[in-house]
């Protein structure tokens, strides 16, 4: 994953929509329809076939991510520049084999690749390592996360079935991995990997970011260590204890942590204070309370809390004011018009994320609450269905940001133009 900056750090790189006006993957509102092959289906920029081997590539890859009932495939193709090159390749499914990984021979600019519970092994990885341009690689569980009221975000498919053969890659993906001298992250989060096998990394020169599948144990701490550009891992898909956070405070160099789809207790919740040298900490999908808001405790250089995903309503951000942070992510919470009245006391405040709480209503953006954090550069409204036209008065009055994100809420065109024309300092994003 890209990181680039603190809000660029936030797992949330998911919600594209495409010009046929829902998202890729997404039950199709028609049944019988036919798939659109890549070269016309492209939400991501002008497609750049250049050849007709590479053409023939692209279908038998979406092919393989077709699923009955849906338009088009599930996989992602995502060109750039003038020309057009493939550059972030997504591949969701078992019917992904390694018959497919040599094509990608065809695509020497592929600098993203991600795999979603295929039939990959560690042989048909062998040819991903040969891209010339490869700096991120990803093998993750496929995303199945949804919340009553809201339904389930781009690239998280509930309904495909889980397959029990898997994970199929391997300890020897990561030998393969020290030859690399372009990789920059790796995540392991969908493979069958030990603490032994992490010793290959510290090869890898550019290698900054790790997500990984076993258990944090002293041998896995050394290796990270040796690792001399490495400052983000990511570990989850399980209970994490907090005897493995403890572990992970002897590494200095741990600068992001993520914690995804994970049981954490009260012992390992308190255990995060420990962690020192930790300044962007996301806590997602981790089944967070109020109440559990109390038991953590942060540490003085943590800047940025991502709690996107949890069942927080609003007055444990009592507890979390206490951390003086810079910027606050919570995407998918239950916070409510009402509720809005506890953001004010995070007053060191420079960014906040409160999209896809859908209990925010114009009643809310109208109370003032929001308008108060002078000290907010950046707000983020996303998904919030029920800001509409009405709220244009009190919108205005967040002129002081320089960034406004109001997409996916149903406020018309010539309401954002008239935001626009307003706030001529804020960067407004419908």
């Amino acid at each position: 994953m890209k990181r680039i900056s603190l809000l660029s750090l936030l797992v949330c790189t998911n919600l594209f929509l495409n010009g046929a006006g829902f998202a890729a993957g997404e039950a199709a509102p028609t049944a019988a329809l036919k798939p659109v092959p890549p070269h016309q289906y492209n939400p991501f920029g002008a497609p750049g076939e250049t050849s007709p081997e590479l053409l023939s590539a692209l279908n038998k890859m979406s092919e393989t991510g077709l699923i009955e009932g849906r338009r088009n495939s599930l996989h992602l193709f995502r060109w750039s520049g003038t020309p057009a090159k493939l550059t972030h390749l997504g591949l969701w499914g078992v019917k992904v084999t390694n018959d497919l990984m040599p094509l990608t021979a065809l695509m020497p600019d592929l600098a993203f690749v991600s795999l979603y519970e295929t039939s990959v092994d560690d042989s048909g990885v062998e040819a991903l390592l040969k891209l010339p341009n490869l700096r991120y690689l990803t093998f993750s569980p496929i995303e199945r996360y949804e919340k009553a009221g809201f339904g389930a975000p781009q690239w998280s498919y509930p309904s495909i079935e889980r397959h029990n053969e898997r994970p199929r890659v391997t300890g020897k993906t990561l030998k393969a991995c020290s030859q690399s001298h372009t990789l920059e992250s790796i995540d392991l989060w969908d493979t069958k990997v030990e603490s032994k096998d992490l010793g290959a990394l510290a090869a890898c020169p550019k290698l900054g970011s790790v997500g990984l599948s076993n258990v944090i144990d002293e041998e896995t701490v050394g290796h990270l260590q040796a690792c001399k550009r490495l400052s983000n891992l990511s570990i989850g898909n399980r209970e994490v204890s907090a005897q493995e956070i403890e572990r992970l405070a002897a590494w200095k160099g741990l600068r992001s942590l993520t914690i995804m789809r994970a049981h954490l207790s009260k012992e390992a919740l308190l255990a995060l204070a420990k962690l020192e040298t930790v300044q962007v900490l996301h806590l997602m999908d981790c089944g967070l309370t109020d109440e559990s808001l109390q038991y953590l405790k942060g540490s003085p250089k943590l800047a940025l809390l991502d709690l996107t995903r949890n069942e927080i309503n609003g007055p444990g951000l009592v507890h979390v004011s206490k951390l003086n942070l810079k910027g606050l992510e919570l995407t998918f919470n239950n916070l409510t018009d009402g509720t809005l009245q506890h953001l004010p006391q995070l007053s060191s405040l420079e960014t906040l994320n409160i999209s896809y709480n859908t209990g925010i209503t114009n009643t809310g953006i109208q109370s003032g609450t929001l308008q108060g954090m002078t000290r907010l550069k950046k707000l983020e409204l996303r998904g919030l269905k029920k800001v509409t036209d009405a709220a244009y008065e009190d919108l205005v009055k967040l002129g002081f940001l320089t960034n406004l994100g109001i997409r996916e809420t149903p406020t018309s065109v010539e309401t954002v133009a008239r935001l626009k024309a307003a706030m001529p300092t804020t960067d407004i994003f419908k």
